[in-house]
């Protein structure tokens, strides 16, 4: 399996934490949450691109928004190999720190 770049990784979790409610500007509004860094559009439609091709994540359009005018929103959902590739993530993380205690980097006084 390809391991996942940070950015790729907190995009994916943004799409399964967002479930239906994850299209560009939500995606990008909770990696800022998460990151505090503002992603921007190019880079995020690119490692949204990246993922696609490589079967992670799949769009749809969504119905016109209701309003005179309204567009359609490209949604994005995780694929079953898109689950198994954060769930790998997840599990890595958790072997790599789960030993380090919270404290470990506070500042001594």
């Amino acid at each position: 399996m390809h391991e996942l770049t940070k950015n790729e990784e907190l995009v994916l979790l943004s799409i399964w934490k967002l479930k239906e409610n994850a299209y560009g500007v939500t995606i990008r509004e909770n990696f800022k949450k998460i990151t505090g860094k503002t992603l921007n559009y190019g880079s995020l439609y690119n490692t949204l691109y990246l993922l696609a091709r490589r079967g992670l994540v799949e769009s749809r359009e969504s119905e016109p928004l209701s309003k005179q005018g309204g567009r359609r929103k490209v949604l994005y959902s995780l694929t079953q190999e898109g689950e198994k590739a954060l769930s790998n993530a997840q599990r890595v993380h958790k072997l790599a720190w789960g030993d380090v205690p919270d404290y470990a980097f506070e500042k001594k006084k």
